[in-house]
């Protein structure tokens, strides 16, 4: 984890770099590791190599419990550029693919799941919808997340979408989405409020029950 990170960092410019010098040594997080420097951090694991972020989404990142805590998993690339002009984003490695994405007009926001596919398939922060303008919200089984120019919304009981503007979910209707058992329970979890509601931290990992069920500890 030492030898990746470092020669990540120097491959960025080192100290001279975006993430600049070191601030202490590599320690566990999570299942994987990671590095403080100046200006943000590095995450690695062997399947997603060492991955750099800062700045707000890193904030938003730690602010939901990071790698440890959060069920987003780890960084797969780079912070980098999104599509939409002035926008950033990181891609995670949890089964339901989720992003954090960012402008200055709507802060860093959270975009996973079926609505993460929704959004991709009518263009992502280039297409009709704009960026994420707001977190998901629950009621029941339907999760809500507005844009900047418009809104989606799933119900993982009926397994379709709504939309504002109406006409956008006739383009979804054919719309594989991610749906596992683990995905679906961390979106329980989450529509509970997450690693500061009741349910509180995971104690271990999801576990099977039965011949098709899972369960999972906190």
């Amino acid at each position: 984890a030492s030898d990746a990170i470092t020669e990540a960092w120097q491959a960025t410019g080192g100290d001279s770099g975006p993430l600049g010098p070191t601030s202490g040594d590599v320690y566990a997080a999570g299942a994987g590791f990671a590095q403080n420097f100046a200006s943000g951090k590095m995450f690695f694991t062997p399947d997603t190599g060492a991955r750099l972020m800062q700045g707000p989404i890193l904030e938003k990142y730690d602010s939901l419990g990071g790698p440890a805590d959060s069920d987003l998993g780890f960084p797969t690339i780079d912070e980098g550029p999104g599509r939409a002009p002035g926008s950033l984003n990181s891609t995670f490695s949890a089964s339901d693919h989720p992003v954090i994405f960012w402008t200055s007009e709507t802060g860093a926001r959270v975009v996973r799941g079926p609505i993460n596919a929704a959004w991709d398939k009518l263009g992502g922060s280039s297409g009709v919808l704009g960026v994420p303008a707001a977190d998901v919200t629950y009621d029941g089984p339907v999760a809500s997340q507005k844009f900047s120019e418009g809104e989606l919304s799933y119900d993982s009981r009926s397994k379709k979408f709504t939309t504002v503007p109406p006409d956008l979910a006739d383009q979804l209707t054919d719309l594989a989405v991610p749906d596992d058992p683990v995905s679906a329970i961390n979106a329980a979890r989450r529509a509970a409020g997450g690693r500061l509601g009741p349910l509180g931290a995971a104690k271990g990992a999801p576990y099977r029950i039965g011949a098709d069920g899972f369960g999972q500890d906190f």
